[in-house]
């Protein structure tokens, strides 16, 4: 399964309901992502200097206060158990034995 998954219809009312409160969306909040919630956030984006796709994105959520403030701001950390953790992991046990077979 390729891209995000979409987001549950709470989330999409919460979405709404900050677009309505921006006034970028008319409307009641339905909880379904249609195309007036999309015309919202292109809305929306467009008069916040983000790029008009209409499509969710971390600084869009940031920006209607729904999202993380560091959203955009540094690469995702992978969870503890993932493949990067533990190719890092070999590697900085590595370096620890080879700087301690390092004469001072």
């Amino acid at each position: 399964m390729k891209g995000q998954a979409a987001p549950a219809p709470d989330r999409i009312g919460e979405i709404q309901a900050a677009l309505a409160k921006s006034n970028s969306y008319d409307g009641v909040p339905t909880g379904k992502w249609d195309d007036s919630t999309a015309g919202a956030l292109r809305k929306y984006q467009s008069a916040h200097g983000l790029s008009p796709t209409g499509k969710l994105d971390a600084l869009t959520l940031e920006k209607l206060g729904l999202g993380s403030e560091t959203a955009g701001v540094a690469t995702p950390t992978p969870p503890p158990n993932a493949a990067a953790n533990r190719l890092l992991s070999r590697s900085a046990q590595r370096d620890e034995i080879k700087n301690e077979n390092q004469p001072e």
